[in-house]
């Protein structure tokens, strides 16, 4: 099975997964808006010490690497993000991303441990700030590896 399929599957079962789970007390779903000019849908986890697990599938703008340089191309992503909170607000985390990018659709995959910040204003909005880097691989021109830098902003509104 090739990556596209791969990828359009995960999505459609993280779908699934994630509408069968509303219903339990300590999940969340929200439409965010992100750097980069992204809208994504989430759907996040939390269990009481202090973990979460995060689902998001979304489409927009995507950073990849090529020969030394930094492109920015539209397309679809789904990412899987563990979460350790240290306290309400700040945590850790390992966003895992694959990422069809669009024309010619190469693929993008990505491992990037990262920092963050989170602030709720309310019961429903909220504000999200990561930084970090981590690998990459870009099927395009060849499939190449690079390292890919991440900084992102993100404001949400919670269903």
């Amino acid at each position: 099975m090739n990556m596209k399929k791969t990828l359009l599957l995960s999505l459609f079962a993280f779908m699934a997964i994630a509408f069968n789970a509303s219903a339990q007390n300590n999940s969340t779903h929200s439409i965010t808006l992100r750097t980069l000019y992204g809208l994504e849908y989430s759907y996040e986890h939390q269990w009481n010490s202090g973990m979460s697990l995060i689902g998001r599938v979304g489409g927009g703008s995507e950073m990849y690497g090529h020969s030394m340089n930094y492109v920015i191309g539209k397309g679809f992503n789904v990412m899987v993000e563990p979460r350790y909170y240290l306290n309400n607000e700040d945590f850790f985390s390992v966003k895992v991303n694959g990422a069809i990018l669009i024309p010619n659709t190469p693929f993008d995959v990505s491992l990037v441990p990262v920092y963050g910040i989170k602030r709720e204003y309310n019961e429903h909005w909220f504000c999200e700030f990561t930084i970090g880097g981590g690998a990459a691989y870009h099927s395009g021109y060849g499939g190449f590896l690079y390292f890919k830098p991440h900084l992102q902003f993100r404001i949400g509104f919670q269903l």
